[in-house]
């Protein structure tokens, strides 16, 4: 099979997608961090010419209408110029149980790099572990990835294809582990394998090993200090009041309040933890604009409750 681009042909316009996914990247490159890129990086070894670069012009324009990852599986719906959205896969090739065993067991040997995974990270030596056990974190040839569209092109990634995979990369740059689920096995699941590997009994165990091993002595102290530390947990109060902060004053025989209020050091802390939302369909980045509301509202409602602005 080849990828080169041996004949011109005159390229059509895609029919415009209502709500489709777009990048939100603009210009320039789609991935931000190391895994991310490395993940592109595949998709450009493959030399099929223009089609690259009409495969990001899709991704930004939204002509990708839905992507959905399993284990091993991508499936996508890419507008084209046909009435019907073409149908776009992308499989890689899935790691088994045994080998995720034995990348467990090399894994628990630098703990570090658990915890490092707990924090939401991906530790840029990891692939060099995969390595060590024979196998590859990222798809590297062939033999691992296989893509399939519907469309009539004879090329194969063609510009759909090109498309989804460019938007897996930017998705990856949220969720890094995107790249477990593909090779067959969900974060949670094996950090348990790691904690079986290690003979802990649970994730956190590991996670704090890891912590620990990657700490300066006298922050290892420091936490050794809090963990001895007495802690009596009290139950919370049932009182609306006591539960919401609220103090009661009496003054001439009558009952008042006193309450208080500030405004929050982080504007929209709680959607912030939602995270990124998967694959980006909206012309503006949503935690962005959550956070600008917060940050005008906090003063305005601090006004309202002193009671300076009706």
């Amino acid at each position: 099979m080849t990828y080169r681009d041996h004949d011109y042909y005159e390229p059509t316009k895609p029919i415009e997608v209502k709500g489709g996914i777009k990048a939100k990247s603009k210009r320039g490159s789609f991935a931000q961090n190391w895994w991310a890129k490395r993940w592109v990086k595949t998709l450009e070894s493959f030399d099929i010419g223009a089609r690259l670069s009409r495969g990001k012009s899709y991704a930004r324009k939204g002509q990708v209408s839905s992507i959905k990852i399993e284990a091993g599986l991508v499936r996508a719906k890419v507008q084209g110029s046909s009435p019907r959205p073409y149908s776009v896969t992308i499989k890689v090739r899935t790691l088994t149980g045994s080998e995720w065993e034995r990348l467990a067991e090399k894994l628990v040997l630098k703990p570090i790099f658990v915890a490092k995974l707990l924090a939401g990270e991906m530790p840029e030596d990891i692939d060099a572990v995969f390595k060590e056990t024979g196998l590859s974190l990222f798809p590297e040839n062939l033999e691992d990835l296989e893509t399939d569209c519907s469309c009539p092109d004879w090329s194969n990634p063609c510009k759909h294809i090109a498309a989804v995979y460019y938007l897996i990369g930017e998705e990856f740059d949220r969720d890094p582990f995107l790249i477990f689920k593909l090779r067959g096995m969900d974060m949670d699941d094996f950090m348990s394998i790691l904690g079986k590997s290690s003979g802990l009994e649970t994730v956190g165990q590991v996670a704090e090993a890891g912590i620990l091993l990657g700490m300066p002595e006298d922050e290892k102290e420091n936490e050794k200090e809090v963990e001895e530390a007495p802690f009596s947990p009290e139950p919370l109060p049932l009182d609306p009041e006591a539960f919401w902060g609220i103090s009661q004053e009496v003054s001439g025989g009558e009952r008042g309040l006193t309450l208080k209020a500030n405004i929050p050091k982080v504007p929209a802390a709680l959607p912030k933890r939602l995270g990124k939302f998967p694959f980006w369909r909206g012309e503006e980045d949503l935690l962005e604009v959550l956070e600008e509301i917060y940050r005008k509202a906090s003063p305005a409602g601090m006004m309202i409750f002193l009671g300076e602005k009706k």
